[in-house]
């Protein structure tokens, strides 16, 4: 190979490694984007989960409250039913009583008598219809009761699917966030450039876990430092890496992030 052909060889491939470096600069920045879209959607979706959350909230309240009405009444019409079941069944009690003794009046006054009987029968009657009648009405409570518990299994489902919805989308925001770090991180290395990793040392063997000066460990590696000896404003120091390994990161997780 000539002088002048490799020169243009290596012109070609340094034409190429640049037009690559500029590919991948463009897809970082098109990921930038789209991850800054994926973070407004996901406060978006956590908003919505908290909505959800109140209306579910409220609507257990409302639920739980008509219940609680729907059985004060149902006791309440329970308890006045069986009350004039009571009087019902004292008054027919009476009756029978009042009937036999005037059976036992002269016979020249049997007919006046069997009058009465007739409308003592016929009050009977029209009192056995009304206690029909409450009874009807406490079963058509019950089963308004049965319905609104049906209405509400339903409603608690439907809810049930939306949160779950968005669980979903929440995770896959979390993975498409972990895809973006790992292409961040071979741009980095195209660029040539120096990745800086902290490993916090555990604690030794007699030494006190109150005794730490780490305050705070990010998972983008973030990492801050107090001093309790300095003033208040000079207390906290904040240094950046690309990962910092807490105390109980082993040596194999710490091997893998290298590699």
């Amino acid at each position: 190979m000539s002088r002048r052909a490799f020169f243009t060889f290596c012109h070609q491939a340094n034409m190429f490694l640049q037009t690559e470096k500029t590919m991948v600069e463009e897809k970082k920045k098109l990921e930038d984007v789209e991850l800054v879209t994926l973070r407004k959607e996901n406060n978006g979706f956590n908003l919505e989960i908290s909505r959800l959350e109140k209306e579910l909230e409220a609507t257990r309240e409302t639920y739980e409250k008509r219940c609680q009405q729907l059985e004060t009444h149902a006791i309440e019409t329970k308890s006045e039913l069986e009350e004039k079941i009571i009087n019902l069944e004292d008054l027919l009690t009476h009756s029978r009583k009042k009937v036999k003794e005037l059976e036992k009046f002269t016979e020249s006054k049997f007919l006046r008598w069997k009058k009465k009987e007739r409308g003592y029968k016929k009050f009977l009657d029209f009192q056995q219809g009304s206690l029909k009648e409450l009874r009807m009405g406490s079963e058509s409570i019950k089963q308004e009761v049965l319905k609104t518990q049906q209405i509400y299994s339903k409603e608690m489902n439907q809810f049930g699917m939306k949160i779950q919805g968005l669980v979903d989308a929440a995770q896959n925001y979390h993975t498409v966030l972990k895809e973006n770090r790992k292409l961040y991180n071979e741009v980095q290395d195209l660029k040539g450039n120096i990745r800086v990793y902290c490993r916090i040392r555990p604690f030794l063997k007699g030494q006190s876990k109150k005794q730490t000066t780490i305050e705070y460990i990010g998972d983008n590696g973030e990492l801050v430092v107090t001093n309790p000896l300095k003033i208040v404003k000079e207390s906290h120091r904040v240094f950046k890496f690309n990962k910092v390994f807490s105390p109980t990161a082993t040596q194999g997780s710490s091997s893998t992030m290298f590699e």
